[in-house]
């Protein structure tokens, strides 16, 4: 029996680490990673202290989509606003434990002064995930992003954002959940930072106009740098010119050096729908 096991636990490794064959590539991520992506949020503490750390600069708001989805969004202005001045606006999608680096990062002293923008930050439920491609196995889980999407239209029309420069990012699940927003709406956004997650590459044709800087460690257990190499690939393939950084000795949580970079941001808040060709 331990041989057997021992067996079966080496097929596994090999199939996780090598991957399958290429005509198997497309259905193994939605298989697999989209598994992982979908998953319940059920670490009640994250969330709760994500909460907190959020509390003082951003405000709690409620929304209720036209299929009756409830969500809600925290939300954060620039610090001042100019009169007849639209700002950019940056959705930030937190992972499966329910947090996010960006925002708080956004919302520093140092950031709000150099890059004045709302941030909009939507929480997915307990038993929810932000988005899978369309060829992914059904989950039971619900797909919280077209809410989430339709609470950022409400914020738009409440609030002076500068529709040419609506950028998206994410970590892990949120990283997927970047590229399902792309998927979504792929000329909505004028940019978008997808970090320590991945995507269908056969949707990457409805992608490739879309100004991507796509970030993964190359040490990710839980999602494999595979994943997002795989979609840079098809991106380049289709046409597109996506930035790929691969942080070495790095695991999952690689939206730390991501975040941290204030490179990062100055490529993202230079990118304008306008100032591109679809």
């Amino acid at each position: 029996m331990k041989k057997i096991a021992l067996t079966v636990s080496f097929v596994i490794f090999v199939f996780l680490v090598y991957g399958p064959t290429s005509s198997q590539a497309e259905n193994t991520f939605a298989a697999k990673i989209l598994t992982y992506f979908a998953q319940a949020d059920t670490n009640k503490d994250v969330v709760l202290g994500e909460k907190k750390t959020l509390k003082k600069e951003f405000s709690l708001e409620k929304f209720t989509a036209k299929d009756g989805t409830s969500i809600e969004y925290k939300i954060l202005s620039p610090k001042t606003m100019e009169s007849g001045r639209t700002y950019p606006l940056v959705l930030a999608l937190h992972g499966r434990g329910g947090t996010t680096v960006a925002a708080p990062k956004l919302a520093s002293d140092e950031f709000r002064t150099k890059f004045p923008c709302f941030v909009m930050v939507p929480e997915s439920t307990k038993a929810g995930h932000w988005a899978r491609p369309a060829a992914a196995e059904k989950k039971t889980t619900k797909a919280m992003l077209p809410a989430a999407l339709e609470a950022l239209d409400a914020v738009i029309k409440k609030h002076p954002v500068d529709t040419q420069r609506i950028y998206v990012t994410g970590q892990s699940m949120g990283g997927g959940g970047t590229f399902g927003a792309l998927s979504l709406r792929p000329n909505f956004f004028a940019a978008a930072v997808p970090v320590a997650g991945g995507w269908d590459p056969s949707e990457a044709d409805r992608l490739k106009h879309v100004p991507i800087w796509v970030f993964h460690g190359d040490n990710d257990k839980r999602v494999l740098p595979k994943y997002s190499r795989d979609m840079v690939a098809a991106l380049k393939k289709a046409g597109g010119d996506p930035k790929y950084t691969e942080f070495k000795g790095v695991g999952h949580n690689s939206w730390n050096r991501t975040y941290d970079s204030l490179a990062t941001w100055q490529w993202l808040f230079k990118q304008q729908k306008n100032k591109r060709e679809e």
